[in-house]
């Protein structure tokens, strides 16, 4: 189990620098003004809390999504600058050159790559 935690935690590290999307749909929830914090993820059939994921990175993650299309990541008490756009479910991301995509579901903001999914509740 320890080990799936820490094939998981590097793959998130990875993510981090792709978070980001593009796409369409309809009836999405905005995320303009929202801030969202990290809930959890899994790897396969492998979840991880959010607790054991704060225990890694040293406290709180969250995504600001603020009105003028700038998007603040904070991460263990380091906030980052950005820049966000939104299409239907995907939000676009841009952080210090780093893209990445991210669906956003009623109160849920995930992140999805080679089979890790990172999540994100509406705060």
């Amino acid at each position: 189990m320890k080990k799936r935690i820490v094939a998981l935690l590097m793959a998130f590290a990875l993510v981090l620098g792709l978070a980001a999307c593009g796409g369409g749909g309809s009836g999405a929830t905005d995320v303009t003004g929202t801030t969202w914090a990290l809930s959890g993820g899994s790897q396969g059939s492998t979840k991880v809390s959010k607790a054991d994921l704060e225990a890694v990175f040293g406290g709180e993650m969250t995504y600001t999504f603020e009105k003028d299309g700038k998007l603040i990541l904070a991460l263990a008490g380091v906030e980052v600058e950005g820049t966000w756009s939104q299409d239907g479910d995907k939000v676009s991301m841009d952080v210090q050159g780093d893209t990445g995509t991210m669906t956003v579901k009623g109160s849920t903001l995930t992140i999805e790559q080679d089979g890790i999914t990172v999540e994100f509740t509406k705060k």
